[in-house]
């Protein structure tokens, strides 16, 4: 008999991501993404996803890890958002050069005016051809 879970976005995206069992992930919590990565990282501690989760201190960071790795061939992910998204650009852009491959999760969110947390597609847009 099948089992049914429902489940909320950010849980949903989480549990995609353990399926596909990537071996690096490496990201900065931004809203409305830290949900992704909180449930990723309980999934960690407690034993059901088996990867190398690596702390950093920006987006810029966490888009480097993930190039890195994936210039291992290591299967790599990342999720990030609005100005985040932006602050990964210059390796997003050097990544797609090299023809490196890894997930990205662009949980979309307003850029800055001052400041929105409302959706919007600005962000993933500006790096649709990367």
């Amino acid at each position: 008999m099948n089992h049914i879970k429902v489940v909320e976005g950010s849980e949903a995206v989480a549990l995609a991501v353990k399926a596909c069992r990537p071996q690096v992930i490496s990201a900065y919590p931004i809203s409305p993404q830290t949900h992704i990565v909180e449930w990723l990282a309980k999934m960690i501690a407690d034993g059901e996803l088996e990867t190398e989760y690596v702390r950093v201190e920006s987006e810029f960071s966490a888009a480097s890890v993930i190039s890195g790795a994936s210039a291992t061939a290591s299967r790599s992910y990342t999720a990030s958002s609005s100005q985040g998204l932006l602050l990964m650009t210059e390796v997003l852009y050097a990544s797609a050069g090299l023809r490196l491959p890894f997930v990205i999760t662009g949980v979309n969110r307003a850029l800055s005016a001052p400041i929105s947390i409302q959706v919007d597609h600005q962000d993933t847009i500006s790096l649709r051809d990367s």
